[in-house]
């Protein structure tokens, strides 16, 4: 993925913590899409708090053309990349894998 990551001008992603922080650290404005359907919804979870510090844009499959037609990238602040790890161990922590 990092290929067409590297190339792209916006990622749309699932909002996985692997394909959130990739397209981050690649500083690329980024929409995710939560998966709504997940028990102990961490996806919704880990891209709300992303999206309450601005460093991307959040939809589910219903509202995504809607979102990526009114969204305003001006606003995104870049992801500083050495908080990946804080939001890893954070994410581990509330899974119970740490």
């Amino acid at each position: 993925m990092a290929p067409y990551v590297k190339q792209a001008s916006l990622v749309i992603s699932h909002a996985g913590s692997g394909s959130i922080f990739e397209a981050l650290r690649a500083s690329k404005p980024l929409v995710v899409v939560v998966n709504a359907a997940l028990m102990d919804n961490h996806q919704r979870e880990l891209a709300g708090a992303l999206v309450e510090r601005q460093h991307l844009v959040q939809a589910t499959p219903a509202s995504l053309a809607a979102t990526v037609r009114e969204m305003d990238l001006k606003g995104l602040v870049p992801y500083p990349p050495q908080e990946a790890e804080k939001y890893a161990q954070a994410l581990d922590e509330f899974l119970g894998f740490s």
